[in-house]
């Protein structure tokens, strides 16, 4: 690492993370006539040339040695369930210990994502007030830490609208739960067993539509002007969220927002570039800048007059904890808003229904990983009575996306009297053309934040810089375990409907699993709320302690619901940043 400090002329907005919350703060402000500098650890992918089909159909070095993911040797977390343990580090992506792959590079994540989309209802916005006025405070856990946003869902809709135009999605509507929804491309071909689904669900008084996607079903040219190219249903991008996308249908802002900074003239882009720092004045109440690492080591000083804290989940409460930012959550105490109670987008195996669907399908490379299906949203939210229940909310239910994948030349498997021979090998012969279709539903609750669970500074371990690595302590809550014991049944009455044969529950008991790994959609942690005491940012996504600052991403939700994985309504929160960086510019302090 060099000595040298290099200091930047000074910036309207900085810019960390150029994903897909970094991306549309970046094309928002920088077409406003502002200076943006952009702040991103990994390099631009160019899809026509980095992406082409003799690279990304590599799936030894794309699923195994994960080529197109953040370097764990770089920085990476530690994960524990309760505040006793010692929290251990994630040093590979495979399960057990970690299999959730994060984004490295311009369009981070969004590069290489499955792109299941869905707006949060107007439940999701305001899960505490609604449910306690309808069931009382006794559904929830005695150590509850559940608040509502700060704004409402008609407060939302402008800011998922612009984020639907620029990402193209592909889709219907998400009636009756969810109206207004008017998706700017069409859904993707809806496979048979799709619409096997769908008919079953209508019968018994349901309401699926389409599942939404990130992977544009046309060619399309969003509000910047920018155009791509329609999904070719190469089937690549299936399996594990692992691969890019070579024509560039897949939504990611390296080919929705960031070519609008770029073409602005007002947006400077920095890669492969370490944010180590947000800068303070003297008063520790507002940011002055951020300090990076550039690619040769050198200490790099961006003054700005804001700063947009836009990285992934953990990385962005480590940042402002690492520059003294916030107020610190404290597990024993429970006071601090900064590091509370976060919760896992993913969750644990629960009671589920499974069947068997007597309909053959093609699982040879095609389709996408989105795309086919159909989901419902009558089991989710609160969309039915839970009255005498013990659990809130609920899940979307879904099926029928296509089968097909990648063609899985590298194929794991134990050694043993099934796993070798012939009859191993005529077994797997036909695997791409199954004759049935084995069906599992298991629909789950969501999980409610709880002050037991919190993100801080681990003592023991540090990133290859030597600052230390955040460390997470979370667990799941009996929430999603007692959901599913409502919901199972539910789901076998659809598989039954269907035609399914050996239609069955399958018993999990309750707290069965523990949190082993960090997922990629983390919520809460760093949540925008109505007070200072227990949220970091306010409505406008402006951190109550300092002023200049601002942020956007999944880790800003009070409340993660399980309609969808989360990112549709995190990119409609990036636009709300970007508004609110646009009223602070005019007229700086306090937008509350």
């Amino acid at each position: 690492m060099s000595s040298n400090v290099i200091t930047r002329p000074q910036v309207d907005v900085v810019v960390l993370g150029l994903g897909h919350m970094g991306g549309p703060v970046a094309a928002e402000l920088s077409r406003a006539g502002y200076k943006v500098a952009g702040i991103e650890k990994g390099p631009y992918w160019d899809f026509s040339v980095d992406w082409n089909s003799s690279v990304i159909h590599d799936e030894w070095a794309i699923m195994l040695e994960r080529k197109f993911d953040h370097p764990l040797h770089l920085s990476t977390f530690t994960v524990r369930n309760n505040k006793d343990q010692i929290a251990l580090p994630v040093r590979r992506y495979t399960k057990l210990i970690q299999y959730q792959s994060l984004g490295h590079g311009v369009g981070g994540a969004g590069t290489h994502y499955g792109g299941v989309m869905g707006r949060f209802s107007p439940w999701a916005y305001e899960p505490y007030s609604d449910t306690v006025d309808k069931y009382g405070e006794s559904i929830l856990p005695s150590n509850h830490d559940l608040e509502d946003f700060p704004v409402s869902y008609s407060d939302m809709v402008p800011y998922y609208e612009e984020w639907e135009k620029a990402m193209g999605i592909s889709g219907t509507n998400q009636d009756p739960f969810i109206p207004g929804v008017k998706y700017p491309t069409p859904p993707h071909p809806s496979t048979p067993y799709g619409e096997a689904f769908k008919r079953a669900a209508e019968s018994l008084g349901y309401h699926p539509y389409p599942q939404p996607s990130a992977l544009i079903s046309t060619s399309y040219t969003n509000q910047y002007g920018i155009r791509r190219n329609g999904c070719l249903y190469c089937g690549w991008c299936s399996g594990r969220c692992n691969y890019p996308c070579e024509v560039g249908a897949k939504g990611s802002s390296h080919v929705t927002t960031i070519p609008a900074a770029m073409e602005s003239g007002n947006f400077d882009l920095r890669t492969h570039s370490y944010v180590y720092r947000i800068d303070l004045d003297s008063s520790g109440k507002k940011a002055t800048g951020v300090r990076y690492y550039d690619a040769q080591g050198n200490i790099n000083v961006q003054p700005a007059k804001v700063v947009f804290n836009g990285i992934w989940g953990f990385n962005l409460v480590r940042l402002m904890l690492l520059s003294g930012i916030g107020r610190p959550y404290d597990l024993d105490t429970t006071n601090g808003s900064l590091g509370r109670a976060p919760t896992l987008g993913d969750g644990p195996a629960v009671t589920n229904a499974t069947g068997t669907l007597n309909m053959g399908a093609n699982t040879y490379s095609s389709g996408n990983q989105a795309g086919g299906g159909f989901v419902m949203l009558d089991l989710s939210d609160n969309n039915f009575d839970h009255k005498g229940q013990n659990f809130i909310g609920g899940s979307a239910v879904s099926y029928g996306n296509y089968l097909g994948a990648g063609p899985n030349m590298v194929t794991a498997f134990n050694a043993g009297k099934t796993t070798w021979g012939s009859a191993w090998k005529k077994s797997i012969k036909d695997m791409k053309l199954p004759t049935k279709l084995p069906i599992t539903f298991a629909p789950s609750g969501p999980e409610i934040p709880t002050k037991d669970q919190s993100i801080s500074l681990d003592p023991h371990y540090n990133d290859i810089y030597g600052d230390p690595l955040a460390r997470i302590t979370i667990n799941w809550g009996a929430n999603r375990w007692r959901a599913a014991e409502y919901l199972a049944p539910k789901a076998q009455e659809i598989l039954t409907k269907m035609g399914c044969t050996d239609v069955k529950v399958n018993k999990v008991p309750e707290l069965s699993g523990n949190v082993d790994f960090w997922a990629a959609h983390i919520r809460n942690g760093a949540r925008t709320g109505s007070k200072p005491a227990t949220s970091v940012f306010n409505k406008w996504m402006q951190c109550w302690d300092t002023e200049n600052l601002f942020a956007a991403g999944e880790i800003c939700y009070p409340f993660g619901d399980n309609i969808s994985p989360g990112t549709h309504p995190a990119g409609a929160m990036a636009y709300l940043a970007a508004d609110g960086i646009k009223k602070y510019l005019q007229s700086q302090g306090s937008l509350v």
